[in-house]
């Protein structure tokens, strides 16, 4: 997916390669209509699908006016013809070479399909199940996804899914995995793999996020404990590592969704973990479970594959150094021996640590994402160390010296190494 920054720094890139002479003017416009041609924000299919939405809503709002006078096989007939309707114009418009107005009519297609099931449900006075009639919406949104290409089917049925498998994961109350959520989202991972369509990525990798936080059980119901933190940041490292493989080696770009998602988790949970090791009566270990085994397994190997494949080593191996440290937090917290002073300067020297590995990996890398995040969880870092001082005054100004001056030598050091490999072969042998 392109976004508009990148357009902005593309063109203003082939400009100067085109002053140049590096590049023919020929070929800069061919590439200008290339990426013009790809993604992008599409006002026509937006608003033919909020056009398609306003309809459908007069619509609704008409049938519920009149709902209670009008006999009970006219209902069902109405919300069949309705969906067949709209479905039949989406075919239609996709034959005529309009994609983006398919996409909506099918989209609407599948709205109307869902607040069906729920009609029919209360004229039937069917049993209330809502996570089975989410089941249905997302079997038959992802039927339509298919058959249509319709990516907004295809963000209906991942919504739904979700709505589903929360829905039986609160009936169990946490006590059971929902592994019947793989059913429907392996195969619409697989569809979007092969969209275009970024709100459509960004769901598929939510919809995964949202049951793996869903694994540790009903811990929303007042049975939290801390080691789900430790559960957190490895299922965040994993999503980063995978992101950032996805950039280097060109991967999916569904899987570059991962790496915002993975940053905001790591850079949540390495500052709660900042603030307890700060707080004497937060700083205490969770409780280990297998969860947390598995978890670091996982995150360890994605993170050393990331490291062993990347192509852009200067990238590469910052991050996954970064992402190692930010693991290593949590172990502080399972040694109860160095929760105390050492401990607390282990955790903050860990965490500015994972930082700068941020802000490495996004300069070298040229990922402003990267660069943002680490500059951020260090600002947020160092306010948190202002606020919750590191034992005496005097322990946390001595603690900012050395932080300073190690990153001052690290600067230097740096710099000196960019200016020799900066040269040619000839001066620097």
């Amino acid at each position: 997916m392109l976004t508009g920054s990148y357009r902005k720094r593309l063109d203003a890139d082939l400009t100067r390669w085109t002053a140049e002479g590096l590049l023919g003017a020929d070929a800069a416009s061919a590439i200008r209509r290339s990426v013009a041609t790809e993604g992008g924000f599409r006002l026509p299919a937006l608003l033919g699908l909020f056009g398609g939405l306003l309809i459908a809503s007069s619509v609704a709002a008409f049938v519920a006016a009149n709902w209670e006078a009008i006999p009970r096989l006219v209902k069902l007939a109405m919300i069949v013809i309705s969906v067949v309707a709209a479905l039949g114009i989406a075919a239609r418009l996709e034959r005529k070479g309009s994609p983006s107005g398919s996409d909506a009519a099918a989209t609407c297609g599948v709205l109307i399909f869902g607040a069906g099931i729920a009609l029919i449900g209360q004229m039937y006075h069917l049993p209330a199940d809502w996570p089975a009639g989410a089941l249905l919406v997302a079997l038959g949104a992802l039927v339509v996804a298919f058959l249509l290409r319709s990516n907004g089917a295809l963000a209906v049925a991942l919504v739904a899914l979700c709505a589903w498998s929360g829905g039986r994961w609160q009936e169990s109350q946490g006590a059971s995995l929902h592994v019947a959520f793989f059913l429907i989202y392996l195969p619409a991972f697989w569809l979007a793999l092969s969209r275009h369509n970024r709100l459509v990525h960004h769901l598929a990798v939510l919809a995964l996020g949202l049951w793996l936080a869903l694994v540790p059980g009903d811990w929303i119901n007042g049975r939290f404990d801390y080691g789900l933190l430790a559960y957190g940041l490895a299922v965040s490292a994993a999503y980063v590592a995978l992101g950032g493989w996805a950039l280097d080696r060109g991967g999916p770009a569904l899987l570059t969704c991962c790496l915002p998602w993975g940053l905001l988790g790591l850079l949540i949970v390495l500052d709660v973990e900042l603030i307890r090791i700060l707080d004497a009566r937060e700083s205490r270990a969770g409780t280990a479970i297998w969860l947390n085994y598995v978890a670091y397994a996982v995150a360890v190997a994605v993170i050393l594959g990331f490291a062993a494949l990347a192509r852009e080593k200067r990238f590469a191996w910052p991050l996954a150094v970064g992402l190692v440290l930010g693991l290593l937090v949590p172990p502080v917290f399972w040694s109860g021996g160095v929760v105390g002073l050492p401990g607390k300067v282990v955790v903050a020297s860990l965490v500015l640590s994972v930082a700068i590995a941020l802000v490495v990996a996004g300069v070298t890398g040229g990922v402003r994402r990267l660069t943002l995040a680490g500059s951020g969880l260090f600002g947020i870092a160092i306010l948190i160390l202002l606020w919750q001082t590191i034992g005496t005054l005097l322990d946390q100004s001595l603690f900012f010296l050395i932080a300073g001056a190690v990153l001052l030598a690290l600067a230097s050091g740096a710099r000196r190494l960019f200016a020799r490999l900066s040269r040619p072969a000839g001066e620097v042998a």
